[in-house]
Protein backbone atom coordinates (compact mmCIF):
# COMPACT_ATOMS: atom_id res chain seq x y z
CA UNK A 1 0.00 0.00 0.00
CA UNK A 2 3.37 2.37 0.95
CA UNK A 3 4.32 2.16 -2.66
CA UNK A 4 1.16 2.61 -3.93
CA UNK A 5 0.37 5.84 -1.83
CA UNK A 6 4.47 7.30 -3.00
CA UNK A 7 3.49 6.63 -6.53
CA UNK A 8 0.55 8.39 -7.01
CA UNK A 9 2.31 11.41 -4.52
CA UNK A 10 5.40 11.34 -6.93
CA UNK A 11 4.23 10.69 -10.52
CA UNK A 12 5.11 13.76 -12.68
CA UNK A 13 1.94 14.01 -14.45
CA UNK A 14 -1.87 14.11 -13.98
CA UNK A 15 -3.54 11.57 -15.47
CA UNK A 16 -5.62 14.15 -17.74
CA UNK A 17 -2.25 15.81 -18.40
CA UNK A 18 -1.14 12.41 -19.86
CA UNK A 19 -4.03 11.29 -22.14
CA UNK A 20 -3.65 14.90 -23.41
CA UNK A 21 0.32 14.22 -24.69
CA UNK A 22 -1.07 11.10 -26.00
CA UNK A 23 -3.28 12.69 -28.04
CA UNK A 24 -0.69 15.44 -29.19
CA UNK A 25 2.06 12.39 -29.93
CA UNK A 26 -0.64 10.46 -32.34
CA UNK A 27 -1.46 14.07 -34.21
CA UNK A 28 1.80 14.16 -34.95
CA UNK A 29 2.32 10.70 -35.68
CA UNK A 30 -0.43 11.42 -37.78
CA UNK A 31 1.52 13.96 -39.88
CA UNK A 32 4.33 11.74 -40.44
CA UNK A 33 2.17 8.50 -41.76
CA UNK A 34 0.45 11.13 -44.43
CA UNK A 35 4.36 12.51 -45.26
CA UNK A 36 5.51 8.44 -45.56
CA UNK A 37 2.64 7.69 -47.54
CA UNK A 38 3.65 10.75 -50.15
CA UNK A 39 6.14 8.97 -52.00
CA UNK A 40 4.57 5.59 -52.56
CA UNK A 41 3.16 4.67 -56.05
CA UNK A 42 1.11 1.16 -55.14
CA UNK A 43 -2.05 2.17 -53.97
CA UNK A 44 -2.26 -1.06 -50.98
CA UNK A 45 0.73 -0.01 -49.70
CA UNK A 46 -0.28 3.23 -49.50
CA UNK A 47 -3.07 2.60 -47.80
CA UNK A 48 -2.04 0.63 -45.46
CA UNK A 49 0.54 3.26 -44.70
CA UNK A 50 -2.37 5.85 -44.00
CA UNK A 51 -4.73 3.82 -42.02
CA UNK A 52 -1.92 1.91 -39.81
CA UNK A 53 -1.64 5.42 -37.50
CA UNK A 54 -5.07 5.17 -36.98
CA UNK A 55 -5.76 1.87 -36.24
CA UNK A 56 -2.52 2.02 -33.94
CA UNK A 57 -4.57 5.00 -32.10
CA UNK A 58 -7.19 3.24 -31.66
CA UNK A 59 -5.94 0.02 -30.55
CA UNK A 60 -3.51 1.76 -27.79
CA UNK A 61 -6.32 3.80 -26.21
CA UNK A 62 -9.52 1.89 -26.78
CA UNK A 63 -9.85 -0.69 -23.63
CA UNK A 64 -9.20 -4.31 -24.43
CA UNK A 65 -12.48 -5.45 -24.68
CA UNK A 66 -12.10 -4.04 -28.09
CA UNK A 67 -10.15 -4.89 -31.49
CA UNK A 68 -9.51 -3.36 -34.42
CA UNK A 69 -9.81 -4.80 -37.97
CA UNK A 70 -10.69 -3.63 -41.55
CA UNK A 71 -12.91 -6.00 -43.89
CA UNK A 72 -16.82 -6.75 -44.44
CA UNK A 73 -19.62 -6.63 -41.96
CA UNK A 74 -22.34 -9.44 -42.60
CA UNK A 75 -25.45 -10.66 -41.33
CA UNK A 76 -27.19 -13.56 -40.17
CA UNK A 77 -29.54 -13.40 -43.78
CA UNK A 78 -26.55 -13.12 -46.26
CA UNK A 79 -26.41 -9.14 -46.44
CA UNK A 80 -22.72 -7.46 -46.57
CA UNK A 81 -21.10 -4.38 -46.20
CA UNK A 82 -19.06 -2.52 -48.25
CA UNK A 83 -15.50 -2.77 -47.84
CA UNK A 84 -14.55 -0.87 -44.35
CA UNK A 85 -11.14 0.71 -43.50
CA UNK A 86 -11.66 0.35 -39.57
CA UNK A 87 -13.64 -1.83 -37.68
CA UNK A 88 -13.64 -1.98 -34.04
CA UNK A 89 -15.51 -4.58 -32.68
CA UNK A 90 -16.35 -6.28 -29.32
CA UNK A 91 -13.52 -8.73 -28.52
CA UNK A 92 -15.24 -11.09 -26.36
CA UNK A 93 -17.73 -12.15 -29.31
CA UNK A 94 -16.62 -10.67 -32.27
CA UNK A 95 -15.04 -13.83 -34.49
CA UNK A 96 -13.20 -12.73 -37.56
CA UNK A 97 -14.19 -15.65 -40.07
CA UNK A 98 -11.05 -14.81 -42.12
CA UNK A 99 -7.07 -14.87 -39.99
CA UNK A 100 -6.18 -12.48 -42.95
CA UNK A 101 -6.78 -8.67 -43.39
CA UNK A 102 -9.62 -7.64 -44.70
CA UNK A 103 -10.88 -10.07 -42.95
CA UNK A 104 -15.33 -10.80 -42.13
CA UNK A 105 -17.12 -9.94 -38.97
CA UNK A 106 -20.18 -10.54 -37.95
CA UNK A 107 -22.80 -7.14 -37.74
CA UNK A 108 -23.84 -7.75 -34.01
CA UNK A 109 -20.29 -7.11 -32.57
CA UNK A 110 -19.62 -4.51 -34.49
CA UNK A 111 -19.54 -0.83 -32.67
CA UNK A 112 -17.57 1.55 -34.64
CA UNK A 113 -16.70 2.05 -38.68
CA UNK A 114 -14.22 4.41 -40.03
CA UNK A 115 -13.73 5.35 -43.16
CA UNK A 116 -9.85 6.70 -43.19
CA UNK A 117 -8.79 9.13 -46.56
CA UNK A 118 -5.72 10.90 -47.45
CA UNK A 119 -7.61 14.04 -48.95
CA UNK A 120 -11.24 14.36 -48.61
CA UNK A 121 -13.09 16.11 -51.23
CA UNK A 122 -16.59 15.88 -52.65
CA UNK A 123 -16.36 12.95 -53.99
CA UNK A 124 -14.97 11.01 -51.21
CA UNK A 125 -17.87 12.52 -49.02
CA UNK A 126 -19.81 10.87 -51.51
CA UNK A 127 -18.40 7.80 -51.09
CA UNK A 128 -18.63 7.28 -47.56
CA UNK A 129 -22.42 8.49 -47.49
CA UNK A 130 -22.93 5.88 -49.93
CA UNK A 131 -21.17 3.59 -47.75
CA UNK A 132 -22.89 4.09 -44.87
CA UNK A 133 -26.49 4.04 -46.45
CA UNK A 134 -25.19 0.47 -47.62
CA UNK A 135 -24.33 -0.51 -43.94
CA UNK A 136 -27.59 0.25 -42.57
CA UNK A 137 -29.07 -2.61 -45.06
CA UNK A 138 -27.51 -5.13 -42.58
CA UNK A 139 -30.20 -6.89 -39.77
CA UNK A 140 -28.34 -7.20 -36.60
CA UNK A 141 -30.33 -10.20 -34.72
CA UNK A 142 -33.17 -9.48 -37.77
CA UNK A 143 -34.03 -5.96 -36.59
CA UNK A 144 -33.14 -2.74 -38.78
CA UNK A 145 -29.81 -0.81 -37.45
CA UNK A 146 -30.82 2.06 -35.60
CA UNK A 147 -30.17 5.73 -36.37
CA UNK A 148 -29.00 8.28 -34.12
CA UNK A 149 -31.22 9.96 -31.65
CA UNK A 150 -31.52 11.88 -29.12
CA UNK A 151 -32.60 9.82 -25.32
CA UNK A 152 -32.57 6.89 -27.59
CA UNK A 153 -33.64 3.95 -24.94
CA UNK A 154 -32.45 0.88 -26.76
CA UNK A 155 -33.21 -3.13 -25.86
CA UNK A 156 -30.64 -5.15 -26.19
CA UNK A 157 -31.40 -6.29 -29.88
CA UNK A 158 -31.31 -2.73 -30.54
CA UNK A 159 -27.87 -2.02 -32.63
CA UNK A 160 -26.40 0.92 -33.27
CA UNK A 161 -22.83 1.52 -35.12
CA UNK A 162 -20.47 4.72 -34.75
CA UNK A 163 -19.67 5.43 -37.77
CA UNK A 164 -17.19 8.19 -38.93
CA UNK A 165 -14.81 9.93 -41.33
CA UNK A 166 -10.71 10.49 -40.69
CA UNK A 167 -9.17 12.49 -43.29
CA UNK A 168 -5.55 13.55 -43.33
CA UNK A 169 -6.56 16.79 -45.18
CA UNK A 170 -9.26 18.39 -47.27
CA UNK A 171 -8.87 19.64 -50.59
CA UNK A 172 -9.55 22.90 -49.62
CA UNK A 173 -8.51 25.33 -47.18
CA UNK A 174 -11.58 27.05 -45.89
CA UNK A 175 -12.62 26.79 -42.17
CA UNK A 176 -14.74 23.70 -40.80
CA UNK A 177 -18.25 25.80 -40.98
CA UNK A 178 -17.60 25.71 -44.92
CA UNK A 179 -16.43 21.97 -44.65
CA UNK A 180 -19.38 21.02 -43.05
CA UNK A 181 -21.59 22.48 -45.17
CA UNK A 182 -20.13 21.26 -48.35
CA UNK A 183 -20.49 17.65 -46.30
CA UNK A 184 -24.47 18.57 -45.78
CA UNK A 185 -24.78 19.78 -49.46
CA UNK A 186 -23.28 16.13 -50.60
CA UNK A 187 -25.84 14.45 -48.24
CA UNK A 188 -28.91 17.03 -49.94
CA UNK A 189 -28.15 15.89 -53.49
CA UNK A 190 -27.38 12.19 -52.34
CA UNK A 191 -31.00 12.33 -50.52
CA UNK A 192 -29.30 10.67 -47.11
CA UNK A 193 -29.67 12.07 -44.13
CA UNK A 194 -26.22 13.33 -43.58
CA UNK A 195 -26.74 12.79 -39.42
CA UNK A 196 -25.96 8.62 -40.70
CA UNK A 197 -22.09 9.76 -40.52
CA UNK A 198 -21.64 10.44 -36.92
CA UNK A 199 -17.94 12.56 -36.81
CA UNK A 200 -16.18 13.93 -39.54
CA UNK A 201 -12.04 14.25 -38.47
CA UNK A 202 -10.16 16.23 -40.68
CA UNK A 203 -6.39 16.48 -39.16
CA UNK A 204 -5.19 19.76 -38.84
CA UNK A 205 -8.56 21.64 -38.73
CA UNK A 206 -10.90 19.74 -36.34
CA UNK A 207 -14.32 17.36 -35.72
CA UNK A 208 -17.17 18.10 -37.00
CA UNK A 209 -20.76 16.39 -35.65
CA UNK A 210 -23.47 16.75 -38.54
CA UNK A 211 -26.34 15.15 -36.53
CA UNK A 212 -25.74 18.73 -33.85
CA UNK A 213 -24.59 21.28 -36.54
CA UNK A 214 -21.59 21.75 -34.83
CA UNK A 215 -17.50 22.22 -34.55
CA UNK A 216 -14.38 21.80 -32.68
CA UNK A 217 -11.59 23.31 -34.30
CA UNK A 218 -8.38 21.80 -33.45
CA UNK A 219 -5.30 24.59 -32.50
CA UNK A 220 -1.84 24.74 -32.17
CA UNK A 221 -2.65 24.84 -28.31
CA UNK A 222 -4.55 21.85 -28.11
CA UNK A 223 -5.81 19.36 -30.13
CA UNK A 224 -9.32 19.55 -29.10
CA UNK A 225 -10.54 18.32 -31.59
CA UNK A 226 -8.72 14.74 -32.30
CA UNK A 227 -9.58 14.78 -28.56
CA UNK A 228 -13.48 14.90 -28.64
CA UNK A 229 -13.56 12.52 -31.86
CA UNK A 230 -11.84 10.19 -29.70
CA UNK A 231 -14.14 10.79 -26.23
CA UNK A 232 -16.90 10.60 -28.34
CA UNK A 233 -16.20 7.04 -29.98
CA UNK A 234 -14.87 5.66 -27.00
CA UNK A 235 -17.96 6.55 -24.90
CA UNK A 236 -20.33 5.16 -27.94
CA UNK A 237 -18.46 1.87 -27.80
CA UNK A 238 -18.64 1.40 -23.98
CA UNK A 239 -22.45 2.02 -23.77
CA UNK A 240 -23.18 0.56 -27.19
CA UNK A 241 -21.36 -2.76 -25.75
CA UNK A 242 -22.21 -2.75 -22.27
CA UNK A 243 -25.94 -3.09 -22.68
CA UNK A 244 -26.32 -5.57 -26.52
CA UNK A 245 -26.71 -9.13 -26.75
CA UNK A 246 -23.71 -11.04 -27.45
CA UNK A 247 -23.55 -12.38 -31.24
CA UNK A 248 -26.09 -14.37 -31.95
CA UNK A 249 -24.08 -17.67 -33.64
CA UNK A 250 -27.32 -19.74 -33.94
CA UNK A 251 -28.80 -17.61 -36.41
CA UNK A 252 -25.53 -17.79 -38.46
CA UNK A 253 -24.93 -21.79 -37.93
CA UNK A 254 -28.28 -22.66 -37.98
CA UNK A 255 -30.25 -24.52 -34.83
CA UNK A 256 -27.64 -27.39 -35.43
CA UNK A 257 -30.36 -29.78 -35.54
CA UNK A 258 -30.08 -31.59 -38.43
CA UNK A 259 -27.52 -34.86 -38.65
CA UNK A 260 -28.30 -35.60 -35.40
CA UNK A 261 -29.26 -39.18 -34.15
CA UNK A 262 -31.17 -40.77 -31.25
CA UNK A 263 -28.98 -43.19 -29.12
Amino acid sequence: MGAMKDYYKDRPELPAEQITARIDGAYHRFFAGLYESAGLTHSLSKGEVRENPVRDFFETLLPRKFSVASGEIIDSRGGVSPQSDLIVYRTSDGIPILDAQPTILQVESVMCVTEVKSVINTEEYEDCLKKAQRLFKLRPFDKELQRYERGRDPGPEDCRIFISIFAYSSNTKSGLEEEAKRYMECARKLKIDPAIVDRIYILGKGVINPADGKYAADTEARKIGLFYYYSNLLQFALRESSRRKEVPYIYYFGRMSEGWKRI
